[in-house]
Parts: C-alpha cells; structure tokens; sequence
C-alpha cells in the first residue's frame, strides 16, 4: 500500500473531514476561470448511451439502481445530439458512460466512428468510463483502436470488477490508451433521490463545490443537464422536472446556434442551484463502502 493511501486510511478512521481536505479538495477548483471565459468551449462534458448497468450498486450517486426497466440509446439519437451540440460548441473531454457503456457497445463504436470523421476536430480527448465486468467486442475493439484520441478509464471494484484484468491486456497489446480509477477505498453517499429539509446555506455550498456540476455536465436524451444524478433524477420522475434548469438541444425556442450556444453556456456558468441539489448530500462528505450491490 502506498504512503498516501496508508495516510488516508489513517485520516479516515479519524474523520472523514479531514480526509477530504486533504484529499478531495473540495474548494479547489482550477478550472474556474477558464469555465468562465470559453465562449465555443465545455471543458467536460458526460455522453450517456445507455441506463444498462451490469452492476447494481445500492449506492451509485447516477441513479442507476432505480431503473425498473433500463433502456439502450441508438445510435442515431446519440449521434443526432451530438450533431446538434456541435453545430455551436466543442468539447475539450468528452466522457462517454451509462450505465455501463461496453452493455450498448454497437452504439458505443458507432461514437468512436463517428468522432473519427468529419467531426473527430469537435473533441479533444473521449474517455469511455468502464466498471470492467464486459469485454469488448471484436468490433468495438476495432473501433477503440481506430479512433487516437479514445481512452479507457476503469473504475476498480476489486472483485466486482472480474474482467478488467483481461481488459487492460486487450489495451496493452492494441496500444488502447487506459488507466485503472482507485476507487477501493470509499465512495462518497449522495444520499436517496429524496427532497432533504437543508438550509438554503447548505444547498446553495453544495451546489458552488460540487465536482459533478464542474466537470460532469451531462448529455442525455437531447438534452444538456448540470449533472448526471439530476438527469436521470428527472428521467425517473423523482426530481422535479424545471425547464429553465436544463438545456433541450431541440427546443425551437432557441433561434439559431448562437442563441443555442449561450443557453448552454449559461447552464454551465450557472450560479443558483438546480432542485436536484435539494436532493442531494454529497457536501456532507459521508463515506460509504463503495459497489455494495443489490439484489436483482
């Protein structure tokens, strides 16, 4: 074990304040200023093409739990919105996810193709966000090694994660660009899709500091939303559905691509919370054994 994780291991058996802090950073946000002045520009932005996971984690801040019957994205939907977000904007890092997203993984290459064409100058980097239980395809393989700019990025579970080892040697041996996420440490508890009675202080703190609304930015059925608990909060029915704290890429009120590029670029500079902060407690900083799964 390493000597900043054995420091954190410390820290957390004494207070989990402390380990944020140190750690988390919470308040540190280097990105704001840049936030504050690209006009054509989202610096983060996450691409959901699927509510399919093949984990259940009682505790996915994303809500994925929640889905009764979980639904894959086609390719046209995704690749249509993707369309329309570049008629206005770039994207510096583009996360594709779920969901798991090697459960859509027709759709999946068809984004990497895509992202290879006439629009591979419309993002920087693609970083697909895996849990590492399902392996690629031959033909999303494919697709993976024909697009430079994709990456894998595993987020590791341990044992939950029971194919990622065989993973990462597809990536090694097709020069896959990967990394190995260390989240076997704790999550953070979001808490229940619930509206929590918090001080307007506290969710007005939340909503300034939150990593999610700084750099996950979702994308999700033709829609750009702060964050992805608060788009799928919304799809599930159990966060207020508010039209003025959301982008939709297809509402004929935007005018042109202009209008539609400030609208979005308003959303991402947005200073008063959206109502999923009210049902959220990620800045009470609790922490929780992470993959804890639940029956099916």
């Amino acid at each position: 074990m390493g000597m900043k994780k054995s420091i954190k291991k410390c820290l957390f058996k004494i207070s989990s304040g402390y380990t944020d802090l140190l750690y988390r950073r919470p308040y540190l946000d280097k990105e704001a200023k840049l936030r504050r002045s690209l006009e054509g520009e989202l610096l983060h932005l996450d691409l959901v093409i699927t509510e399919c996971c093949s984990l259940k984690c009682r505790d996915c801040s994303n809500l994925m739990q929640y889905y009764q019957k979980p639904e894959n994205l086609t390719s046209d939907e995704v690749i249509n919105e993707l369309k329309k977000l570049f008629s206005c904007l770039r994207v510096r890092e583009l996360k594709v996810l779920g969901g798991e997203p090697f459960v859509n993984q027709k759709v999946l290459s068809d984004v990497l193709r895509f992202l290879t064409g006439d629009y591979s100058g419309y993002v920087d980097s693609i970083n697909i966000i895996t849990n590492g239980t399902i392996l690629p395809s031959e033909d999303c393989l494919e697709a993976m090694i024909s697009n430079p700019k994709a990456k894998v990025s595993f987020s590791n579970y341990g044992e939950l994660s029971n194919r990622q080892d065989e993973f990462v040697e597809l990536c090694k041996k097709n020069n896959i660009d990967y990394q190995v996420t260390d989240d076997s440490f704790y999550w953070l508890d979001f808490g229940r899709p619930i509206e929590y009675n918090e001080s307007e202080d506290f969710v007005r703190r939340q909503y300034k500091y939150c990593y999610n609304r700084k750099n996950c930015n979702t994308l999700y059925r033709g829609r750009i939303y702060a964050c992805p608990r608060q788009a799928h909060g919304i799809r599930l029915g159990l966060i207020p559905d508010s039209k003025d704290e959301f982008v939709d890429l297809f509402d004929p009120g935007y005018t042109d691509k202009d209008d539609l590029r400030r609208a979005i670029i308003g959303l991402v500079r947005r200073k008063e919370p959206v109502s999923a902060c009210r049902y959220c407690l990620n800045c009470k900083y609790i922490h929780i054994k992470r993959g804890i799964q639940e029956k099916r």
